[in-house]
């Protein structure tokens, strides 16, 4: 959503959602520090602060049009950049409703841009972009007002990551600053808020047998509708439901390899299995080569 071009394209998948009587939001992303000059066209990535052990860490790489990579050093936005990139982002939910999406949901999770203003582990600013966890939510809850602009509250949702850790990310008293995020979000009326659990980091479950302790604390704080993701099964995802915990559960991995997953997850069918290893990549493999349970079952059937 970051040029015009791009509306058209995405207009014919918009029409071929609300043909199959669905619907579709927009998910806008910065990624900020966490991206390689082979995908910013040769534009330095920014950040809130300055961290060069981000990408001088050999363990932290990036999906790149050649591959996976480490980042490439970033610099801090100038508070006179700011403005900008919050115009960004109200010109980018302008395409999006000219795209035909029914909404859009800002990102503000895994370490993005909006994440890198609000934790304590990247944000070393000084001035009204840091230090106080009031100033360090300031870019995001700008970003939101930019969006509702253009949508009003009830097609405008923010994700976050409490406690998460991917992309380098941490802070000092985490359940203070999203108990404020959460509480400063319920004055936009907004379609939902999406959490990620913190059991997860990227795609990988790190805490095995953690519960959904981050949807829990924040239904206490947040007053609209709540999608909970990250390390769920149908049988966890049908219980944070049944207990009141969240609205809606979204799957990301299990989606990925089932295209059909709400039917499996209707009739108690098995699940495909999927692969990590082309999460993230630049090809269909892995994305759009999964089977329907028909299609499983019918080549099955052929090998007997």
């Amino acid at each position: 959503m970051y040029s015009d071009e791009q509306v058209g394209g995405w207009k014919r998948i918009t029409n071929a959602v609300h043909a199959k009587r669905g619907y579709m939001f927009s998910q806008l992303w910065h990624t900020g520090r966490a991206s390689h000059l082979d995908s910013t066209n040769g534009a330095t990535p920014v950040s809130s602060s300055v961290n060069p052990e981000y990408w001088q860490d050999p363990t932290i790489k990036e999906s790149t049009p050649h591959g996976w990579l480490q980042p490439s050093p970033h610099r801090a936005l100038d508070i006179r950049e700011i403005p900008g990139v919050v115009e960004d982002y109200r010109k980018a939910a302008e395409r999006a409703k000219s795209a035909g999406f029914d909404g859009v949901e800002l990102h503000a999770g895994n370490g993005y841009l909006p994440d890198q203003f609000l934790q304590d582990g990247i944000n070393k600013r000084t001035d009204t972009y840091g230090v106080s966890i009031e100033n360090r939510s300031r870019f995001l809850l700008q970003v939101v007002e930019a969006l509702v602009s253009v949508w009003g509250g009830d097609r405008v949702a923010v994700r976050i990551a409490p406690s998460g850790t991917w992309n380098g990310v941490s802070d000092s008293n985490p359940i203070a600053l999203f108990d404020y995020v959460a509480k400063q979000l319920n004055r936009f009326g907004l379609a939902y808020l999406h959490i990620i659990e913190p059991r997860i980091k990227g795609n990988v479950l790190i805490a095995e047998g953690q519960g959904h302790i981050a949807t829990t604390r924040l239904r206490k704080v947040f007053t609209g509708g709540i999608i909970t993701a990250g390390g769920f099964e149908p049988d966890t995802a049908e219980a944070a439901v049944r207990e009141g915990d969240a609205d809606l559960v979204a799957f990301g991995r299990h989606f990925v390899a089932n295209p059909d997953l709400p039917e499996r997850i209707r009739l108690g069918l098995p699940l495909n299995a999927y692969d990590r290893d082309t999460f993230y990549t630049f090809d269909a493999r892995g994305y759009t080569d999964y089977p329907f349970y028909e299609q499983r079952s019918e080549s099955l059937a052929s090998t007997l």
